[in-house]
């Protein structure tokens, strides 16, 4: 798996402003089922997974969510970046009755089972760095987003 093919820009979004959690999956689930990239189940599958087990994390000043669906829902394996302009409550993966306000999302999608330790590792590598969290969160420009996130796999 190769980092470049990891971040497609047509799925990087910076500085969206959505009301809930909800609103993002609607969101980003209508334009990836337009690129193909997952199958008409993949809304209900993720906000169900979401609901069962979230996926926000207390990573520090700035928060992260990590959202991912089982692997029969996606056609290819690939992130997802959404940095939002204000926080979105997502709740907490080690206490799901809290909520925390989510600075940033990278969704996980892959089509192969075998392929989501190797992925979670990666993020986690750049998610336990508020260093990293903030040059994510500074970038306003597409490409510098996925240059960023190909440093951060070199």
């Amino acid at each position: 798996m190769q980092v470049e093919e990891l971040v497609s820009d047509a799925d990087i979004f910076i500085d969206q402003e959505f009301q809930d959690e909800q609103e993002y999956f609607e969101m980003v689930a209508t334009h990836l089922l337009e690129e193909r990239k997952v199958k008409t189940s993949f809304l209900e599958n993720i906000l169900q997974r979401e609901k069962d087990y979230p996926t926000g994390l207390n990573t520090g000043e700035i928060k992260v969510a990590i959202p991912h669906t089982d692997y029969t829902n996606a056609n290819t394996t690939q992130l997802v970046v959404t940095t939002f302009k204000s926080p979105v409550g997502f709740h907490q993966m080690d206490d799901p009755d809290y909520v925390i306000p989510v600075n940033l999302a990278i969704m996980i999608l892959f089509d192969n089972p075998e392929k989501q330790p190797q992925m979670l590792k990666y993020i986690m590598e750049i998610v336990q760095s508020q260093t990293n969290l903030r040059e994510i969160i500074n970038t306003k420009n597409v490409k510098s987003m996925k240059q960023l996130f190909e440093e951060f796999g070199g």
